[in-house]
């Protein structure tokens, strides 16, 4: 009776508000660092910049002080309060935000993109983690993949409300200050309204998949030898979904430009519709992919998780090319089918290496995917675009053309990834299961019945 009390306590109404909250934090940390999709062309004409440097603009800037950062503070989320470590990130991020509409040059841009990363590297690890402990591993993909809903929530808003306040100053009189600063000042001060809600979340106990409380905090050795002895599994799953973000971190970087200077959409109403569209057909995804996985494991196929990646990547290699050389008409179907299916992956991944790992690694796993998924954008997505488009073609026009090469690759390279992953992934999923076994009958059962709701 003690087991089974600890792991229902774990999928409560609580447990669900918990995801709930954390996908609104990923909603304005996603919001907050897509806002420069939509604003590349009001600050290339401001800073007079070429596309190569927005392409570092919108990879290396972040990407690369992301990663940097990412690795300490996924062990502060493995080893300390996790929420008060979003909540430091949070304040972070935001204000950094507020300071990229106050930038004065591409250096002083440059540096507030580097705090938001910053500031946004917090979050994942910590958020993870924590959903993780508060759910049993039937209900956690659903649950990680609530919580993923927030990378489109925030795509979705960066581009629609973002472009809709671009639209509204460009109308009205905002004075000396150019409209796409406002956009940075105001999306960047509104997520502190997350604060309160943050405030509500209590941090749970540390527990092992089967309710038992977590093991002591692992040492830097002891991650090392563990992740060596699963590096097979751990390093195709994180490289394919990886090289799959890459992939739509190219297309989400470049589409509004490529529709504005390829289809001569005006900025706007550019960001509206594709904004819309992600907020409606990703989450959708999302939701689609994690219960596309789970019925795959109920079938009795333990790569689920794997089997729905391969499908997602292979579908948008096609989708991307499509748009990329198609009338605006079925290149806007085309972006559409890739937003619905590319929302598959984020919960998938989270959850997949969650089942990988045990309890006290799960921050630094999700941190090499994150790190991966980052520096694969900050070297061979949106800045590969822009330095096709300058040294290549000599052509922001031939965008299209960049993205075909760019999106499409990505896509097909993750999908061979995934499928060739898919052995040892479920080999590795069979020496957790004995790793578990074999902990639980050297453990006494009597602290199960003692452990606590989290508090």
């Amino acid at each position: 009776m003690g087991r089974q009390a600890a792991l229902h306590r774990r999928d409560t109404a609580y447990s669900w508000y918990v995801a709930v909250v954390m996908c609104l934090c990923f909603t304005f940390s996603y919001m907050d660092r897509a806002l420069l999709q939509l604003l590349v062309g009001p600050i290339q004409k401001s800073f007079d910049l070429n596309d190569t440097q927005l392409g570092l603009l919108q990879g290396a800037a972040f990407a690369v002080f992301y990663t940097l950062f990412g690795f300490p503070l996924a062990r502060v989320a493995d080893t300390r309060h996790r929420r008060n470590l979003t909540l430091a990130g949070l304040v972070v991020w935001c204000a950094a935000t507020a300071a990229c509409g106050l930038a004065q040059n591409m250096p002083q841009l440059f540096g507030a993109r580097i705090c938001v990363a910053i500031g946004e590297a917090a979050l994942a690890p910590a958020a993870v983690s924590l959903i993780a402990d508060y759910f049993t591993p039937g209900a956690r993909t659903r649950a990680l993949s609530i919580y993923s809903m927030g990378v489109f929530f925030g795509s979705g808003l960066a581009l629609g409300l973002g472009g809709t306040l671009l639209k509204y100053f460009g109308h009205e009189d905002a004075g000396q200050t150019e409209p796409w600063r406002l956009v940075f000042i105001i999306l960047g001060a509104a997520g502190l309204l997350m604060v309160p809600l943050l405030l509500t979340v209590r941090e749970p106990a540390r527990l092992t998949d089967d309710g038992r409380r977590s093991e002591a905090t692992a040492s830097l050795r002891q991650v090392l030898a563990e992740f060596s002895r699963k590096k097979a599994a751990l390093l195709t799953t994180v490289g394919g979904f990886a090289t799959t973000s890459m992939a739509a971190s190219t297309l989400a970087s470049w589409a509004p430009t490529f529709f504005v200077r390829v289809h001569g959409w005006a900025l706007g109403p550019t960001g509206q519709k594709l904004g819309g569209m992600t907020l409606v057909l990703s989450p959708l995804g999302a939701i689609v992919g994690a219960l596309l996985a789970d019925a795959l494991t109920r079938a009795g196929r333990k790569d689920g998780k794997l089997i729905v990646g391969t499908g997602s990547a292979a579908f948008c290699a096609v989708a991307s090319l499509v748009m990329a050389i198609a009338d605006q008409a079925v290149a806007l179907v085309a972006i559409g089918s890739i937003q619905f299916v590319v929302g598959f992956n984020f919960g998938l991944v989270q959850a997949s290496l969650a089942e990988l790992v045990p309890n006290r690694m799960r921050a630094i796993a999700s941190a090499c995917y994150i790190a991966s998924s980052n520096l694969l954008a900050a070297t061979f997505g949106p800045l590969l675009v822009g330095v096709l488009n300058d040294h290549v073609f000599h052509d922001p026009m031939m965008i299209g053309r960049s993205i075909a090469i760019v999106a499409p690759g990505g896509f097909a390279v993750a999908a061979l990834i995934l499928a060739a992953g898919r052995r040892s992934y479920r080999s590795t999923l069979s020496l957790v299961a004995a790793d578990n076994a074999a902990a639980q009958r050297a453990s006494d059962p009597a602290p199960l019945s003692r452990v606590k709701d989290p508090a």
